[in-house]
């Protein structure tokens, strides 16, 4: 698929091959953008014994110009090992997922399926990062042929080629055996800006000293249980109300089969108790110790998984590896809060295990083939989930499921109220039974040390594991308790719901309910009108003088005046496939 770079001046790519890393050289004295192409066949036990090569990048790197862009492909080990090398003298901007072919990596049997490589952005300079803005076109369903999104009838305030590129590439195939020429593309329009002219690619995909050497082994076990159905909660499962560090030192070693953590991120969310604002050291300091706790007490052949932001996952990836054995590195599609030109969408799951791990139970054919199994599978990419669609899907023949990988895409956050309860972060359910069906069987012992509202304990409920959830804000624990109580009246905790939260997970002011006298539609599409006649987009006090309305609708019934504005900064977009040139598309209203 194309992008559109708003009003760029591409880059002219120069590529060089090294064959060790003393041929690294500064690129030149002038501003530039640097990708350095490293093998992505790499094995976390090549990343552990790499590191006077990453200090030989990091210096490399360090001697660059100081208003250079330096970008890194490689396996996302070799992108955790080296990071820490790396910010010492350049300044951490993204991780970006990238996609790679389904036969780049061997598949190997009882094991994920990898399906991403990991594209490091770091610049000299200390400020945001500077990039022209870029979109990616609008993804259409192959079945229904509308768009994969339902963007819920705000068509009109959308950009009509695509929306702002992400942290997670998957609208483009990268393979690195090729030298990564799709990358190389979309980098020469993403920066080309000022002061920028050249792009210098450095490939070390034959660098002698980043040769692969490691290879892991797996040990196959026994067949996969189906999953049970229940309603009464499992023996031995519990809540426990308490700080995550004084409940985990109460369990014994080595008693828990899965363990998950999705922590406080430390970016000052508004959470019952926690306070998400640590300083750094003291908030990584906080997380080994749990972490710690976490390997203890998972048995042997099992899997722990902790999800966070990439780049504190670099950090939790430094200590895991004196404790465990790296399984996996998920990256999930998520889309977050946009609050920057490139939307930050990337959350990354970290999977390690205690010793060899076990073949996983998800993997197993005899699960895949059940009904739970198939309807558990991913969708396959840019399938829609309008429901009319999918029941026209079901009618044809074929299947519009894909593979477990370790890219996921269709698991999308819960944004609508009716879905949502009284805490502000909340995983969907449909990611943590994928998790929990991936990892363990029927009547094994799950644990999530920072359960919340209960996502993790109610879907383990659910799916006939065994479950400890912990948490120390009393008001979480008594939430989570109540829906586990729904699930023993054969009620769904999940179900919609006409209550609204008091919480949020946007810094967005909830409006009021109120009846609307004319549609926010119709509001928009008059101030893009009156945007068009000015030329520019319109102040209130326009609006107030050339609308039809009161103003008093535009001030009350739109959180902002951003939103007001919305249409008028484009042309809207189209349910089908439109033909809109890709390249230096100008918006319509700046």
């Amino acid at each position: 698929m194309a992008h559109q770079s708003e009003n760029s001046q591409r880059l002219k790519p120069h590529t060089r091959r090294i064959l060790e890393i003393a041929q690294l050289r500064p690129t030149a004295d002038k501003p530039s953008v640097v990708l350095l192409n490293l093998p992505c066949n790499r094995s976390d036990a090549d990343a552990a014994n790499s590191d006077e090569v990453f200090k030989g990048i990091a210096e490399f790197c360090g001697k660059q110009n100081e208003e250079s862009t330096i970008c890194l492909i490689s396996s996302s080990p070799d992108a955790a090992r080296l990071l820490p090398f790396l910010v010492k003298s350049l300044r951490y901007q993204l991780w970006i997922a990238v996609k790679v072919p389904n036969d780049f990596y061997p598949a190997q049997e009882g094991e994920l399926p990898r399906r991403h490589v990991a594209l490091l952005v770091m610049t000299r300079y200390r400020a945001s990062l500077r990039h022209t803005t870029t979109r990616i076109g609008y993804t259409y369903c192959p079945a229904c042929r509308k768009t994969t999104k339902d963007y819920g009838g705000k068509k009109h305030t959308y950009n009509p080629y695509g929306t702002l590129m992400s942290d997670v590439w998957r609208d483009i195939e990268c393979d690195p055996r090729n030298g990564a020429p799709e990358i190389i593309d979309r980098l020469c329009d993403l920066f080309g800006l000022s002061p920028y002219k050249d792009l210098h690619v450095l490939d070390l995909r034959q660098c002698k000293d980043l040769q692969a050497r490691a290879q892991v082994s797996i040990v196959k076990e026994e067949a996969l249980q189906l999953f049970q159905t229940r309603r009464a909660r499992p023996q031995g499962s519990r809540l426990i109300n308490d700080d995550c560090l004084k409940a985990l030192r109460d369990l014994p070693d080595a008693s828990v089969d899965f363990c998950f953590a999705d922590p406080p991120y430390n970016i000052q969310k508004k959470y019952d108790h926690w306070n998400d604002g640590l300083e750094m050291q003291h908030y990584f300091e906080w997380c080994d110790q749990w972490l710690s706790e976490l390997a203890r007490v998972l048995k042997s052949g099992r899997t722990l998984a902790v999800i966070n932001i990439p780049l504190w996952t670099v950090r939790h990836y430094q200590h895991l590896c004196t404790k465990l054995s790296f399984q996996s590195w998920i990256a999930w599609d998520g889309l977050s809060l946009p609050v920057r030109m490139i939307m930050p969408s990337h959350y990354s799951i970290l999977c390690f295990s205690k010793g060899t791990p076990r073949p996983l139970p998800g993997l197993d054919q005899t699960f895949l083939s059940s009904n739970e199994g198939k309807a558990l599978l991913p969708l396959q990419e840019f399938f829609c989930v309008r429901a009319q669609c999918i029941a026209q899907r079901k009618l044809v023949a074929g299947s519009d499921r894909g593979e477990f990988t370790d890219l996921w895409y269709d698991i999308h956050r819960l944004k609508h109220n009716s879905r949502r309860v009284d805490h502000p972060c909340q995983l969907p359910p449909q990611f943590m039974r994928r998790l929990i069906a991936l990892f363990t069987k029927p009547d094994e012992l799950v644990l999530d040390c920072f359960d919340g509202a209960g996502t993790t304990t109610l879907v383990a409920h659910q799916m006939g594991r065994r479950f400890i959830g912990m948490e120390l804000s009393s008001q979480y624990h008594k939430l989570a308790e109540e829906r586990h109580e729904m699930i023993e009246r054969d009620e769904d905790p999940f179900g919609k719901t006409s209550d609204v939260p008091n919480v949020k997970n946007s810094r967005v002011e909830r409006l009021r309910k109120q009846k609307y006298a004319v549609s926010k539609k119709v509001l928009q599409l008059e101030v893009r009108q009156i945007a068009r006649k000015l030329g520019r987009l319109p102040t209130r006090e326009e609006v107030g003088a050339m609308s039809q309305y009161p103003i008093d609708y535009f001030e009350n019934y739109f959180v902002s005046w951003g939103e007001v504005c919305a249409a008028a900064r484009h042309e809207g977009m189209s349910d089908s496939p439109q033909k809109v040139p890709a390249r230096d598309l100008q918006p319509h209203l700046l």
